[in-house]
């Protein structure tokens, strides 16, 4: 049910007080005007809204109409609330600073809750607040019934989003696919948000002397990344990579190319289901990030960047919040990819911290397997040891990939990237790759990157020449790679591939005899 649905169906089953979490008190007030018969003639029920600072305001004249002219203070607002005869919703604005200055009010709220659905006059009261701030002792244990029903007023659809940017934009509200975009691309803010960047558009265009045109867009994009990055737990991910960037993994490559136009509806209508997910397990430095960002240039989607340590922050209970906060955003903006790097590290002991984490989990898990929206989940982990059994198993995630060490070819691709991106044409006839290849033996992609890194240094302190393969050779030769250190860790990572439970992002070669049974997870590369 939408918003307005479910506080409809409250309010004629005469529930008693509400709580609404929210920072949108204006879209908040909008929707109880709608639902009490919206201003004009007189309405059933009246809405009536209180707060410290101006006392009482009729929004919504009922009838009868309550008395807005008596003076309510903190002590006397309830009672006077309690013998009104007048029909109503009674709006009381950021009320958490009543209860936080009297705890008597918070007994008299329990009686009200308790009393007005037996009352023979219909009022309900509607308490708006910030998120997570409703006192224990307004709900009951697990179980029991509870005094207060909590709802939480989303951010706008696309549908409410375009009447709050056109009644911003007024007449310069652009009609046709342009004004639908704007609305679309404003989508993941706040009523508030949106209505502020709105204004922004509409001032640029009045100073530019011209009506609001694609450039609208641009300031929206803009704004709105600003503000998700202040949330804290999202954030865009501007920096999107080619798929000429990465060298090797065709195995992966190729299930992201079939899939890059699952998105669309020509697919829905053929029968496709939209990818849901992928997990992207292995070794360190091996490129997962990276294909994160490839795969949001090669299905031409955004890139959202969930960050779990901002998730598990702040007061009690707002770790929760951060998390449904996050995937709402990632709904409303969907189609998109909701990248979680590194995802062991936030669900690693999910038992443990008073459940926190084990909330998160579950929250988590359970929108990815029944989120409907199209947002694609890409996570990425090291440690699979870390994660929750439950976390990969089939149903969240379309396919596992396990990132191995990469093979001669691969590893001659990668060099070959990392030198182009640094100005050499013509690698293979410049370099004698097959030199470095050899001597790079049980290196990964990030450890290629900085092998070329190194290799500039004397290069320019040599009279700024250019790097030469036995610089290349030498600064192999000066780095040890992880695979030596780490040579245990991936034995039990390779497992995932022999055990069935992950598929190798490369595909087996057969004139590579090393890497066919790296794939089989037969044997482990031996370095010397």
């Amino acid at each position: 049910m939408s918003f307005a649905e479910e506080m409809r169906l409250l309010i004629e089953s005469r529930a008693g007080v509400i709580q609404v979490l929210t920072h949108d008190e204006g879209r908040l007030t909008e929707a109880l005007a709608a639902l009490c018969g919206g201003g004009g003639a007189q309405s059933r029920l009246g809405l009536y809204a209180w707060d410290l600072a101006d006392g009482f305001e009729e929004i919504v004249k009922g009838v009868p109409a309550f008395d807005c002219s008596k003076q309510a203070t903190v002590d006397t607002l309830l009672p006077l609330i309690e013998q009104s005869t007048a029909p109503g919703v009674f709006l009381l604005r950021d009320f958490h600073q009543v209860w936080e200055a009297k705890k008597t009010a918070l007994r008299k709220l329990r009686n009200l809750a308790q009393r007005l659905p037996r009352s023979p006059v219909p009022r309900t009261l509607v308490i708006s607040t910030p998120p997570d701030l409703l006192p224990a002792e307004l709900r009951h244990p697990a179980g029991l019934k509870q005094d207060i029903v909590t709802l939480e007023l989303g951010k706008p659809d696309a549908d409410e989003m375009f009447r709050i940017v056109g009644r911003v934009l007024g007449g310069q509200m652009p009609a046709g696919e342009l004004g639908r975009k704007l609305a679309e691309t404003a989508l993941g803010l706040s009523g508030v948000q949106a209505a502020r960047v709105a204004a922004r558009v509409f001032t640029g265009a009045r100073l530019r002397g011209q009506r609001v045109d694609e450039r609208g867009l641009d300031a929206i994009r803009e704004e709105k990344r600003r503000i998700i990055r202040e949330s804290g737990a999202l954030e865009f991910v501007d920096d999107i990579e080619q798929a000429t960037s990465v060298g090797g993994l065709e195995a992966l490559r190729d299930w992201l190319g079939l899939r890059k136009e699952a998105f669309s509806e020509r697919a829905a209508a053929y029968g496709l289901d939209a990818p849901r997910g992928v997990a992207l397990v292995g070794i360190p430095g091996t490129g997962k990030s990276l294909c994160a960002k490839v795969c949001a240039s090669l299905w031409r989607m955004p890139l959202l960047r969930l960050d779990m340590g901002a998730v598990f922050g702040g007061v009690l209970g707002s770790s929760e919040r951060n998390i449904r906060e996050a995937i709402e955003i990632s709904e409303l903006v969907s189609p998109c990819i909701l990248w979680v790097d590194e995802i062991e590290k936030a669900f690693a002991g999910s038992g443990g911290d008073s459940g926190t984490a084990a909330r998160v989990l579950g929250t988590f898990l359970t929108w990815m397997q029944e989120k409907r929206k199209p947002v694609c989940v890409i996570a990425t982990a090291n440690d699979v040891e870390r994660l929750p059994p439950e976390f990969l198993r089939k149903g969240r995630f379309d396919e596992v990939f396990f990132l191995d060490l990469p093979t001669r070819a691969e590893r001659a691709a990668i060099l070959k990237v990392h030198l182009e991106k640094r100005g050499y044409t013509m690698v293979t006839q410049r370099f004698a790759l097959e030199r470095v290849v050899k001597a790079s033996e049980g290196f990964v992609g990030a450890e290629l990157e900085a092998v070329v890194k190194d290799a500039l240094f004397p290069a320019f302190m040599d009279g700024e020449r250019e790097v030469d393969t036995d610089d290349l050779v030498r600064s192999v030769g000066e780095m040890v790679p992880l695979a030596k250190s780490r040579a245990g860790h991936i034995e039990k990572l390779r497992k995932l591939v022999v055990n069935g439970e992950a598929r190798n992002a490369s595909r087996a070669d057969p004139a590579d005899e090393v890497k066919c049974d790296m794939i089989r997870g037969e044997r482990l590369i031996e370095l010397r």
